[in-house]
């Protein structure tokens, strides 16, 4: 059951009773022959209905039995989606931060990994195509010339295969067409910045269609300094270009292709500092505490950092991926999906957050990914059963590198600089299956099961930087850990400027003399589902279901002191109970869906920290044993007369860590017993309205707003005050006009009344630094279609 404690929770579980009663009285109150969903699918979606593929297959949105939130093209723009990242727009309960090193967290009901570390696999996987995009740090760059995107909220173990025991977000491209067609568009706001966009699709023969998309960003400089120097920051220089090719050379074969390039050289949003948090104090550098008086800033835009300091990223990615659909008979086909990704990343931070020169840092990765599926897909009509058999590969190649230079940290000797650099192998097959029975006319049950191995390796280290300062810490660590063994002082040299600085501390006769760390692990997991789907008029469901989801484990690849420390992490496993409807009443002019859920968390993997040495606090990574979470989802879209369109979803969840002791940043003993996840705030909504109506035959005006809120959250556990993300509500509005011989022009404020919030907090060494929202920005958008 919920625990409704606080006036909030309580009202917004009567909000949502109170209007899933009144949507379903109507809708269920009707009756239908039997035949009658099967002739609503047959017919096609109804006005603003989208069909999804969230169980690989066309089906509409109300006839499938999982927590779904999609939305069009259209809408993505017109909500200002053009990342991953910005999707909490649109979808209450997922929110994106990055951490330290500009890695993003994605995060769905609560559930994410939030690890500094590129060879991270996330909580909710991304697909473009049904092809795997399986670390963060891919997903730039991949809402270019968007059909729609589905957000699956819950574990997807099943289908979708490990390392979703979030969600997954498909993101599925615009088709070649059977037609020449080509459009553009075009959006500039008032920091200056420019995107442009623009597709060409049609046949290049009876047999082979093709599209062409491909778009840029550049300049929009919006972050400024505010203390120390003026400098600014932010400029974009981005571009992303697809080319889909869809082939069939019979009736029976259809070849699709689809590539995909982006880059990244835009220059890095940097941090903003929030809080001191001296690590030895008297050893900050002076001037930093000058800081006192200035913070917080209060203002988005305020970024100060090291003067000079070229923040311009270096990431770019390139996926192929190649599908063939085979139809062995009418009901039945075989499909091969082959799907290819490499990316290099690198993203330059200060990463104290002042234009005091303390720490700064470049994090860089490079993954390459190769994935096999086949499978085999179809239907006995007859019996009504729709199924899903097959198995998969994928082979992940991964280097984590992290370059740092303490300038002025009072941790460490100034002018210390380090080298993070570790390798990763991971190999995983798995097997599937899924079917759906109607067992009686409205009535079906749903199932599935995946069998999945993972052998994974890591082999690394942290390196002095060349100057020998950090050698020397190391070696004195060393040294106290030696002497407690009784052991005599390190052999010279053993700790040498540019070498390995982690002392080995595993084992029952620890040398504490460096080690290159290399380590195996291989785990294995049956994820699975089940649940009934009840079809009480075709545009009516209510379901059940229960599900199993699995994120693999793996190792840390953090600034590391003892070998221990990168000792391996187990695999995650979350069990969902879902139950929930997917209303509609007053001829689909109103349409809501609703669902309650909770979930059983086990060995929740999370960021952490350790003391070491009795003087120094490092990161690692580990596993709490049980965690819960439950909540309600809520979303609705009303016409209640032509022209005007209401759309509106609330999200209330309530995540709560099991037993467990650890430690925070400062090193300090916690029992985190009862705290809620970090990045998972309880409440979270979205509400946008917009009115069209005809100016002449030709011309349609339109006029619209929305709004987001997120209440209170943390991006640490144990609530730490340091560490706080305060609520907060953003409005967007827009005005423009569309043509019917194509063209659309509007004008749009978003964060219209400048709204200062973060997203999230991280520590910068003797600081803590806020990754602040977007300010107020205003802008124009065109486009044409031919």
């Amino acid at each position: 059951m919920l625990n409704l404690n606080n006036k909030a929770s309580k009202a917004s579980v009567a909000i949502l009773l109170c209007g899933s009663s009144l949507i379903a009285a109507p809708a269920f109150a009707q009756s239908a022959p039997a035949d009658e969903s099967a002739q609503a699918a047959e017919s096609g979606p109804a006005e603003g209905e989208i069909i999804v593929t969230a169980q690989k297959r066309s089906q509409r949105l109300t006839d499938v039995g999982i927590t779904i939130a999609a939305a069009t093209g259209d809408q993505l723009k017109t909500a200002g989606v053009v990342d991953v990242g910005q999707l909490a727009n649109i979808v209450p309960g997922f929110s994106a931060t990055t951490t330290s090193n500009g890695f993003p967290v994605y995060s769905l009901r609560g559930v994410n990994f939030n690890a500094s570390q590129a060879s991270a696999a996330p909580a909710v996987s991304v697909y473009v195509d049904q092809g795997a995009l399986p670390f963060s740090v891919m997903t730039g760059g991949i809402f270019l010339d968007v059909e729609r995107v589905e957000v699956l909220k819950g574990p997807q173990g099943t289908l979708f295969g490990q390392n979703a025991t979030g969600g997954s977000i498909n993101i599925i491209a615009a088709k070649p067409t059977s037609t020449l067609k080509a459009g553009f568009s075009t959006e500039v706001n008032h920091f200056g910045q420019v995107m442009l966009e623009g597709y060409v699709s049609g046949p290049l023969s009876d047999t082979l269609r093709a599209r062409v998309a491909a778009s840029t960003t550049q300049f929009g400089a919006w972050q400024r300094g505010y203390y120390l120097n003026r400098q600014k920051n932010g400029d974009q220089n981005k571009g992303a270009a697809r080319l889909l090719l869809d082939w069939t050379p019979t009736d029976r074969l259809t070849v699709a292709v689809n590539l995909n390039a982006n880059y990244d050289h835009g220059e890095v949003q940097q941090g903003q500092i929030a809080y001191l948090t001296i690590a030895v104090p008297g050893g900050e550098p002076p001037l930093l505490n000058t800081y006192q008086s200035r913070i917080p800033a209060k203002n988005n835009r305020y970024s100060d950092f090291d003067l000079g300091f070229d923040t311009h990223a270096r990431n770019r990615t390139l996926q192929g991926v190649l599908r063939a659909d085979y139809e062995l008979t009418d009901d039945l086909t075989f499909t091969s999906l082959t799907d290819y990704v490499d990316t290099n990343f690198a993203s330059p931070r200060d990463l104290d957050g002042s234009a005091v020169s303390q720490i700064t840092g470049t994090a860089s990765a490079k993954l390459s990914v190769f994935n096999q599926e086949v499978r085999l897909s179809g239907k006995f009509p007859s019996a009504g059963i729709n199924f899903i058999f097959g198995a998969n590969y994928q082979h992940d190649d991964i280097t984590d590198r992290q370059d740092n230079i303490y300038q002025g940290y009072s941790g460490l000797a100034p002018g210390t600089t380090n080298v993070i650099d570790y390798k990763f192998k991971n190999k995983t097959f798995g097997v599937f299956g899924n079917l759906d029975f109607e067992i009686l006319p409205r009535l079906t049950l749903t199932g599935g099961l995946r069998y999945t191995r993972t052998k994974q390796s890591v082999s690394g280290c942290t390196y002095d930087g060349g100057n020998g300062f950090l050698a020397g810490t190391g070696e004195f660590i060393a040294n106290l850990f030696r002497s407690s063994a009784g052991l005599p002082p390190a052999p010279a040299g053993a700790y040498a400027p540019g070498g390995c600085i982690v002392a080995n501390d595993v084992g029952p006769n620890p040398d504490y003399l460096p080690v290159v760390v290399g380590l195996r692990q291989t785990e294995d997991n049956y994820s699975w589902r089940a649940g009934v789907n009840y079809k009480p008029t075709p545009d009516t469901l209510v379901y059940a279901l229960v599900s199993r989801g699995y994120k693999a484990g793996g190792f840390p690849a953090q600034f590391t002191l003892l070998a221990s420390q990168t000792d391996s992490f187990k695999q995650e496993e979350l069990t969902s109970y879902e139950i929930g409807a997917k209303l509609s009443a007053f001829d689909r002019k109103l349409q809501a869906n609703i669902s309650a859920f909770h979930y059983d968390y086990k060995n929740k993997q999370f960021f952490t920290y350790v003391p070491v040495g009795g003087f120094i606090t490092v990161a690692t990574i580990k596993n709490i044993p049980s965690s819960k979470v439950k909540g309600i989802d809520f979303d609705f879209t009303a016409r209640p007369i032509v022209g005007f369109t209401l759309r509106g979803a609330l999200t209330y969840v309530k995540t709560e860590i099991g037993d467990y002791a650890g430690f925070d940043y400062t090193g300090t003993p916690v029992n985190f017993k009862g705290s809620p996840f970090t990045f998972a705030p309880p409440v979270s909504a979205t509400l946008d309205a917009e009115y069209r109506t005809p100016v002449n035959s030709d011309l349609e005006g339109f006029v619209g707003g929305g709004l987001l809120y997120n209440s209170k959250t943390y991006a640490d556990f144990g609530k730490p005050l340091k560490y706080t993300i305060d609520p907060y509500t953003t409005f967007n509005a827009r005005i423009g006009i569309e043509s019917s011989k194509g063209w659309r022009v509007s004008l749009w404020a978003r964060n219209l009344t400048n709204k200062y919030y973060w997203n999230s907090v991280t520590s910068g060494g003797d600081e803590a630094i806020r990754i602040t929202g977007q300010p107020r920005t205003f802008g124009a958008s065109a486009g044409f279609t031919f």
